[in-house]
């Protein structure tokens, strides 16, 4: 159901600002907490008060107010991706009211936690980021920019998706390339008049899967390995050290032709279904800490 964006005016009357989570180059995000309920959220502000600066989010309030991708996406429980309570300022600067989470980013788990070798784990990981992304495409959206600075995981064990700002229709033409080279397809890096499709983010789903587990991008994570004449997917020395059961899967996913990736997400999802924890599944013998993904599907079965 959708969701109903308010227009808070000034922030201050309804949150008081506690803390700062961090910044890009979309703005700076800091921790909100109700002046009434006391309930924590996140609100993204505008990064400086220059013309550029306010150009950005005015298009962006505009879109978030108008049948675009973010008012679609933000606005509808999706399941994974973080709601939107309002726009609003704050002492001249525009900002973005959002549902605040608490949890650690999947790039700072890597950081400790990589290469991962439980095959329960990289499962988690990626079938969950599948039954989000199925709902995304399923409103005929693609992401456009999942890597693992875009994915937090909660104590829980859930895994949500934190950014929705590049998310197009899809097929929908684009008059220049955008998204994070190194996860992104060539198709999407390039100006595309017939607009990139959901194995836009498969591509970089299996990215982040061969990450996962060798600790290295396909194509040597740039624009020229993707062009070369004879690209080379990985090195053989790489290709050996992966676990055999996500080897063929990844491979797949990230084929330069998106006509040879897999048909859906829900196609690679039930190729990782044989790897998921079942629930009142024991924990992996070295769990991710403070976070553990598998904690999700020892608890609750599959959506699909």
């Amino acid at each position: 159901m959708a969701r109903r964006i308010k227009r808070f005016g000034d922030i201050e009357t309804h949150y008081e600002l506690i803390g700062y989570i961090g910044g890009g180059a979309q703005g700076d995000l800091y921790l909100g907490q109700g002046l009434e309920s006391d309930e924590l959220v996140a609100i993204k502000m505008q990064q400086e008060r220059g013309f550029e600066s306010e150009q950005r989010f005015a298009e962006l309030a505009r879109e978030l107010t108008r049948e675009g991708a973010y008012s679609h996406l933000v606005s509808e429980d999706l399941g994974g991706t973080l709601k939107l309570f309002g726009l609003g300022d704050y002492r001249g600067r525009r900002c973005i009211v959002l549902e605040y989470v608490d949890g650690v980013l999947l790039y700072d788990l890597m950081k400790e936690f990589r290469p991962m070798k439980d095959a329960g784990t990289v499962a988690s990981i990626i079938g969950q980021l599948c039954e989000i992304l199925d709902g995304i495409h399923r409103k005929g959206f693609v992401h456009r920019d999942l890597k693992p600075e875009n994915v937090m995981v909660e104590y829980s064990g859930r895994v949500r998706l934190l950014d929705l700002g590049l998310a197009v229709r899809a097929r929908q033409g684009t008059p220049f390339g955008c998204g994070t080279i190194g996860y992104a397809p060539l198709e999407q890096l390039e100006a595309n008049p017939d607009g990139v499709i959901a194995q836009a983010d498969i591509f970089a789903l299996g990215c982040l899967l061969l990450e996962l587990t060798v600790m290295q991008l396909p194509y040597s994570g740039s624009r020229a390995g993707l062009m070369a004449d004879t690209p080379v997917v990985l090195s053989a020395d790489r290709l050996a050290e992966m676990p055999e059961e996500f080897a063929t899967l990844a491979l797949s996913m990230v084929e330069l032709s998106a006509k040879k990736r897999p048909s859906s997400v829900r196609a690679v999802f039930d190729r990782l279904r044989p790897h998921l924890p079942s629930v009142g599944a024991p924990r992996p013998d070295k769990p991710l800490r403070p976070a553990d993904p598998t904690e999700y599907y020892r608890t609750c079965p599959p959506r699909w």
